[in-house]
Parts: C-alpha cells; structure tokens; sequence
C-alpha cells in the first residue's frame, strides 16, 4: 500500500525479488523508520521520515564528503545519505545496556543483557543490535550497503572509536532526549566533527523565554528526560564547543504503521521537533 501523502522514495539497489524483501523484512518486528522505494517495495514503520527529509536542510549532494548518523536505528537517515553520495558511517548502541535508563545507576556489562553478540560484521568485529538497529542490517544486506557500523553508547563518540577521524557532517537524530547528559553528548559529537551538526531535539511546553530545561518525569517509558526550549539548545551547543548555531526551524516526525508491543503500547508520535544547524 503506497503512501497518500508525497514522500521521498529511496532507491531499490538490491538484486532480490518481492518474496525475498518481504521475507527479510519480516525477521524483524520494530521498524522504527519506514522504507518506501522507488520500484514500489516497502516496508512500513513508526515514522516516514521521507515524507519531511527537505525540511531537515541536508545537502543535496554529499559525494566525497563523510558522513556519522549517530543513533541510526532502524538506518534511514544512513541509507539516504549514502545514496546523496556520502561516505557513511553509524553509531548505535549494543541494546538498552548502552541506554540511559531512569533510576538505574550503573550500567550493566552487555553479556547481562545478550550473552553472545547478534552477528559478526565484515571484519569479524562482533555486532549487538539495539532494539531497533536489526532493521539496519537488513536494509544493508538487501540494498548492498556501503555504511559502516560501529556499536557504543552516544557518550563513546571520539575520534579514537572510528581510527582518529573526524566527520564532514554530524547527524543526531532524536538522540538529545533520550540522555541524561545532554551537553556531554553534545560534547562527544563535537569531538568527531569538522564540519557541521544537524540536531533535533523536544520541544519545552513552556514556550519561548530565558534558557529553560525541562525534566519529564520518567517513570513511566524510562528513556525519555528532557525537553529544552529554544534559547537553552542553543546554549547547550554552545557550551559543548559549537559554533554559528541555527535553531530557529523545526522538522515534523509524521508516523506511518505504528508499532504496538503485546500490551498495546507504542512511543509513535507525531511529533514537531526543533531543528538545529551549527558549525564546528
């Protein structure tokens, strides 16, 4: 079922037929982005990020240019920026082992939560997916994907995880709420870019004003902590050694097939997020 709505469809550059899409895709259950395609393959998820990608202010063309999409998830954002071009490299976490999760104090070693590691990458390297980044290995098989993987929390971004490197473009999408130090992860993507961020982040409930962060009570889905308002993300970027920084648009998460679990719950949302631009 295509979308009724205009939406970005991605090119199909894989050599299986539809039975085989659809059995791949099926070895998952949470697609947190949806993917539609411009032979009429899909695979529907939380959010159609296709439908509002003009609104995030991307380049139109990223070849020879590097890219990190931090928290990469179900692997959209990857995707579409391997097909502008870019030299694409992701970060995600082993599973909620790397999360920030309210009221714990510690964070377990991995082999508490996944006793043996989901797969093995090109290099042997062992590979944990997160709750959703299974999605992401999928599309990469299907597609034949060039991007490369690296699992660790948010906070382990540095030069030193990726072999010294700095990036052309940073990319933290949906990322800034889910952690409960904010200006460090600023601060550990500030550290992998030369170039430019691209951000987004919740929006107070208290509007315009002076600096503000708001504290969600958390109780309930454990993953969520913060909402700022305008003049405090810029602050934040700020503090965390950005520059030139731009947060006066913001972007829309429209969903598509939201996931429910057993219990019938669902984090998918429509939502308006600020949109952030700032330089290194």
């Amino acid at each position: 079922m295509r979308p009724d709505h205009p939406t970005h469809r991605l090119k199909f550059t894989g050599t299986c037929g539809a039975a085989e899409f659809e059995r791949r895709c099926a070895e998952h259950d949470f697609w947190y982005h949806s993917y539609y395609f411009d032979n009429g393959f899909e695979r529907r998820g939380d959010y159609d990020i296709g439908r509002d990608v003009a609104s995030y202010g991307f380049p139109a063309d990223l070849r020879g240019r590097s890219v990190l999409d931090i928290g990469t998830g179900s692997g959209w954002f990857a995707t579409y920026f391997e097909q502008l071009g870019a030299e694409v490299t992701t970060l995600d976490s082993r599973g909620y082992t790397d999360f920030d999760v309210w009221g714990r104090y510690l964070r377990p070693d991995v082999s508490l939560e996944k006793p043996q590691p989901d797969r093995l990458d090109a290099d042997g390297r062992p590979v944990y997916y997160s709750p959703v980044s299974r999605g992401f290995w999928i599309m990469k098989d299907l597609l034949g994907l060039r991007a490369r993987y690296v699992n660790g929390s948010v906070y382990d971004a540095s030069p030193a995880l990726f072999g010294g490197r700095q990036f052309d473009l940073v990319f933290l999408g949906a990322v800034l709420m889910h952690v409960r130090d904010p200006i460090g992860v600023l601060m550990a993507a500030r550290s992998v870019c030369r170039g430019r961020l691209i951000a987004n982040a919740l929006m107070s409930e208290r509007g315009e004003g002076p600096p503000s962060l708001e504290f969600i009570n958390n109780e309930d889905d454990k993953v969520n902590w913060w909402r700022p308002n305008r003049a405090c993300l810029v602050a934040m970027l700020r503090a965390a050694g950005f520059r030139d920084v731009d947060a006066e648009r913001t972007v829309k998460l429209s969903t598509d097939l939201v996931y429910r679990d057993a219990l019938g719950r669902s984090s998918g949302v429509e939502q308006r997020l600020y949109l952030v631009h700032a330089s290194a």
